[in-house]
């Protein structure tokens, strides 16, 4: 296979992992192709009527349809200004998670409160409105509240993340949706938020992570373990859904 078959079928596994985490099916995935010649996306969802396609389509770089099934998302400015703005992101997740919607209308960032959420600092960033990112004014604005942050939150609407690869963008999307379901569920029970001495032991485990990390000799692969668990259960015919809890 060729680079962008490969790309294809990491956007194929990330839609089926998302579609079953999230219990959600409403949302779409995208990477950027090699040698920047455009951008493919694949839908979460696929119409009934249509069963059979995959709907992954390919548009260049102001949203006009290369080749593929289906339609180009009406959410294309999504990717196109995020791309166009961060040269180091190469994938995009953007689906309508949950909980942190919930976490979103409650003026609630999506914070480090456990150690795969410690890259999520302070909190992650929340666009104030529910907008539709129909063009490229409202792309230039998520890019703007994005910043360097791996994702944020559009407020009743549903989030973005962004990653080095589809690898990451999905991990990041996972991992925001468990911890916005975490946090919902310990306030519930008197939670007030993280103290200083919670945010600084988790930001030295981290470091502690990665140093650990660089001294153990492991296989080298294309994709993390989460990644490679997930892909397992799809190869297996196992399907799981974490939906609301």
């Amino acid at each position: 296979m060729d680079d962008s078959e490969v790309l294809q079928g990491d956007l194929r596994t990330a839609s089926t992992i998302l579609e079953w985490e999230f219990g959600d099916i409403i949302g779409h995935i995208g990477v950027r192709l090699p040698d920047n010649k455009g951008i493919a996306v694949k839908l979460l969802r696929v119409a009934q009527e249509n069963k059979d396609e995959d709907w992954m389509m390919e548009f260049d770089f102001e949203g006009n349809k290369l080749r593929g099934t289906g339609t180009v998302p009406g959410e294309a400015s999504i990717y196109t200004q995020i791309f166009k703005a961060k040269p180091e992101v190469n994938s995009i997740v953007h689906a309508h998670a949950p909980m942190c919607i919930v976490m979103g209308l409650a003026k609630l960032k999506i914070q480090a409160i456990h150690l795969q959420s410690s890259k999520f600092g302070e909190g992650l960033p929340v666009y104030p409105l529910p907008i539709y990112v129909s063009d490229t004014e409202d792309g230039d604005a998520l890019v703007k509240t994005i910043g360097d942050a791996p994702g944020m939150t559009i407020n009743g609407h549903g989030i973005v993340t962004v990653g080095k690869t589809v690898d990451e963008a999905t991990m990041n999307a996972i991992y925001m949706e468990r911890t916005a379901k975490m946090e919902h569920a310990a306030r519930q029970m008197g939670y007030e938020g993280v103290t200083v001495d919670h945010k600084e032991m988790l930001a030295y485990n981290r470091s502690k992570m990665a140093e650990r990390g660089k001294s153990i000799s492991r296989p080298t692969t294309d994709h993390s373990d989460e990644w490679r668990y997930y892909l397992r259960k799809i190869e297996r015919g196992e399907p799981w859904n974490r939906g609301w809890t």
